[in-house]
C-alpha cells in the first residue's frame, strides 16, 4: 500500500535563496504470511518540514493547536512487526520501530520570504531519535477481549534539544467486557 502527497513542489529557480522547500509527505505499507501461522508487517512513512503547513495561518491542518491530521511534520518512522498465535486465543507481535523528528511544529508560523532559503525541506535540527522496542499481546477469552501493549522507548536529543536523552518504560492494558442480554424481540 501506498501514499503520497506533493504541495508546493518548486521546479522553477530551485537555487534561489528565497525559494520554499517542498512540501511532501507518503507512507508506505508491506505485509505478507510467513509460513503457515506467521505474519509481518512493516511501515514506512515521512513528512516534510512544511507539510501540513501553509503561508496563511487559517488553511494549516489545525484546530485548537491540535494536528487534524498526522500529528507532525518534519519527520520518518520506520515499523517492523511480526505476529505469532499464541493458544489458539492470542497473538503475540513483537516490534521496533525507528523514528526521527525534526524541530518543527503544525503550529509553527510558515517561514517568511527571508527565511524560505534556510528552512531545510526535511528534518531541522535538533533531530529527536527514538528508538521503539515493544510487543502487543491481544485476544479474546470468553466475553472478554484483551490487549497488552508495552514497550521500552529511548530518545537521543529528547525534545529536540540536542545533548539530551531519555529512556522509558509504557505499557497499557485494556479489558473489554462483552454482555448480551435477550429480550422478547430477539
Amino acid at each position: 500500500q501506498a501514499q503520497f502527497a506533493l504541495d508546493d513542489f518548486q521546479y522553477q529557480d530551485r537555487g534561489s535563496p528565497d525559494r520554499y522547500p517542498d512540501r511532501w509527505a507518503l507512507t508506505l505499507t508491506a505485509f505478507g504470511p510467513i509460513g503457515r501461522t506467521l505474519s509481518w508487517q512493516a511501515l514506512y512513512t515521512q513528512a516534510s518540514t512544511l507539510a501540513f503547513r501553509s503561508v496563511s495561518p487559517f488553511d494549516n491542518y489545525v484546530d485548537a493547536d491540535v494536528g487534524i491530521g498526522r500529528g507532525f511534520p518534519d519527520m520518518d518512522r520506520l515499523f517492523v512487526a511480526v505476529t505469532v498465535p499464541v493458544a489458539q486465543r492470542f497473538t503475540f507481535t513483537p516490534d521496533v520501530t525507528l523514528q526521527r523528528q525534526g524541530a518543527a511544529r503544525l503550529t509553527d508560523p510558515f517561514p517568511t520570504p527571508d527565511e524560505a532559503g534556510a528552512t531545510p525541506a526535511f528534518l531541522s535540527d535538533p533531530v529527536e531519535t527514538t528508538w521503539r522496542v515493544g510487543f502487543t499481546l491481544s485476544g479474546r477469552t470468553g466475553p472478554l477481549d484483551l490487549q497488552a501493549v508495552a514497550g521500552v522507548h529511548h530518545r537521543t536529543n529528547a525534545d529536540n534539544i540536542a545533548g539530551t536523552s531519555s529512556t522509558r518504560f509504557e505499557g497499557r492494558i485494556q479489558a473489554t467486557l462483552g454482555l448480551r442480554g435477550r429480550g422478547i424481540l430477539d
